[in-house]
């Protein structure tokens, strides 16, 4: 068995290094490119339709994965046949740029990277929406949280609707305020960590009343009025 694209193009694997595994896949990489190899036993459900990839593909923005090509996993007699029209292509692992990741701690950082990045991330997730694209699995874990910039990169359960834009608008702000929290609780360290800190974030910094037109990155902005860095709400 190998992985061949739409154009019949084998990728070669020999240099690239393991990077992790999740539930649904395994991630290689190389200092260029990751390879993402889906489980052969995971359904449909969990992997990203060629049809969804190629929309994501022409987001071109800094904080979210660019994503190069789609690759099936065919052997030679397969490979034929899908040349002959007999057999599907199936999208079994893709390609996409790859991100090494600073893990900046967000709550250590002046209070201008989170309000900063998530004014971006706004504009990123507008553009989700206005294409009636539903975020889904935005977490700590699928982001890169570089010196650079928060890059949203697995995009794997994003999925389309018909939906008002309105419904989209506002199930999309929920998804950026779960990683806004994620991203918070996973930035507090051992010396902080305990029920009162993950009150206070949950009470205080995501205390945000959804609606269509709400701007979060405001609404975090007044969080963060009379404090230079996050981790100071922790020390009054």
């Amino acid at each position: 068995m190998a992985y061949y694209n739409r154009e019949y193009r084998k990728i070669k694997l020999d240099n690239m290094k393991y990077l992790n595994s999740g539930g649904c896949a395994k991630v290689l990489y190389d200092n260029n490119i990751i390879f993402k190899e889906y489980y052969s036993e995971i359904p449909l459900s969990c992997k990203l339709s060629i049809k969804m990839f190629d929309i994501l593909k022409e987001i071109d923005n800094p904080h979210f994965i660019e994503l190069l090509d789609i690759y099936s996993d065919f052997s030679l007699t397969e490979l034929i046949k899908n040349k002959l029209k007999i057999l599907p292509f199936t999208l079994d692992a893709y390609t996409a740029k790859y991100y090494p990741d600073d893990s900046v701690n967000v709550l250590q950082e002046h209070k201008d990277y989170i309000l900063d990045n998530f004014r971006e991330l706004e504009i990123l997730f507008k553009i989700f929406t206005d294409n009636m694209i539903c975020t889904s699995d935005v977490k700590r874990a699928n982001a890169i949280l570089s010196k650079n910039g928060i890059i949203i990169i697995d995009p794997d359960l994003f999925y389309m609707v018909k939906y008002s834009k309105q419904s989209i608008s506002i199930k999309n702000k929920e998804k950026l305020l779960d990683l806004f929290r994620s991203i918070c609780i996973a930035s507090v360290t051992k010396k902080h960590y305990c029920g009162k800190t993950i009150s206070l974030i949950d009470n205080e910094l995501v205390n945000i009343r959804l609606k269509e037109n709400i701007d979060i990155t405001h609404e975090i902005s007044k969080k963060l009025k009379y404090v230079k860095k996050p981790i100071e709400l922790f020390k009054k």
